[in-house]
């Protein structure tokens, strides 16, 4: 017997279907696979190669990074991660270093099944990010890109293109990224809350960048807390911003959702608040 759908029902049926596979590429090749190879790196769940400067990434390998990110999430934590942004620089007898690595910890036992940490895969305040939801006995995620150094650097490929050393040791589940713009937004778009602690020039890029995507209405909000110490770490910031206010480059208002957190326990209570995880 040969069971027929109503046109209607068929119809949406096609649908549905188009609409659960992946998009062909703009040239109408396959979407991109997502290599590993758990072999040489066993907690990698995706590795794009190393393709040197910026510059020299193909919009292919752009997307690829992109829809193997967003397949990874989809298929194993789709609620999101809460994303710490920090320095690689800190190390651990810093007290934010403690700090991170105590909220990471508490987050991952209450609840890091559902809603893991996960950072830039470094070592640093993203090493004590990922070393306290591993010792907590949940997932430790890492979004990466390559930061090995060669024996000969070229100007053109400053790494080496080693998969083996972009995960710091705390990750149980890694992304290494071809393209480094692609890993941020990758990390962005990914984040149900977002925790930066203390840091340099690239933690300025990502809370720069954070800033001005949810202020400009071009990603949906999210939870965003300045963690350590108020007067030792975010001062600098305070100053800049208020300038902005008062040269009308930026409304008050529009910044009011940052706020500071320099207690681990306060701050994991107040996450489940804010993610409704109570």
């Amino acid at each position: 017997m040969t069971l027929r759908l109503p046109a209607a029902l068929a119809g949406a049926a096609l649908l549905l279907a188009a609409c659960a596979a992946p998009p062909p590429a703009a040239d109408g090749a396959p979407p991109p696979d997502c290599p590993t190879a758990r072999a040489e790196v066993p907690n990698a769940d995706y590795i794009g190669r190393y393709a040197g400067l910026e510059n020299a990434v193909g919009a292919r390998e752009f997307a690829q990074d992109l829809h193997c990110a967003d397949r990874f999430k989809a298929a194993r934590f789709p609620a999101g991660f809460v994303t710490v942004f920090g320095s690689s620089r800190i190390r651990e007898d810093d007290p934010a270093y403690a700090l991170v690595r105590r909220v990471a910890a508490e987050w991952t036992r209450r609840h890091g099944a559902r809603v893991p940490v996960m950072t830039g895969a470094g070592p640093g305040l993203m090493e004590a990010a990922n070393r306290g939801a591993r010792e907590a006995g949940g997932p430790s995620v890492g979004y990466t890109t390559y930061y090995d150094r060669p024996t000969a650097p070229d100007p053109l490929r400053p790494y080496g293109g080693d998969p083996r050393q972009a995960l710091n040791g705390h990750v149980t589940h890694g992304l290494i990224f071809t393209s480094v713009t692609a890993r941020e937004l990758a990390m962005l778009r990914h984040s149900a809350a977002v925790l930066v602690a203390p840091g340099g020039t690239g933690t300025e890029w990502e809370l720069f960048q954070l800033v001005e995507m949810i202020k400009s209405r071009q990603l949906a909000p999210v939870p965003v807390y300045l963690l350590g110490d108020r007067a030792r770490h975010w001062a600098s910031l305070q100053v800049r911003l208020d300038d902005m206010v008062s040269r009308g480059t930026i409304r008050r208002e529009e910044v009011a959702f940052l706020r500071f957190a320099d207690d681990a326990d306060a701050l994991v209570r107040q996450l489940e608040a804010d993610l409704r995880l109570r």
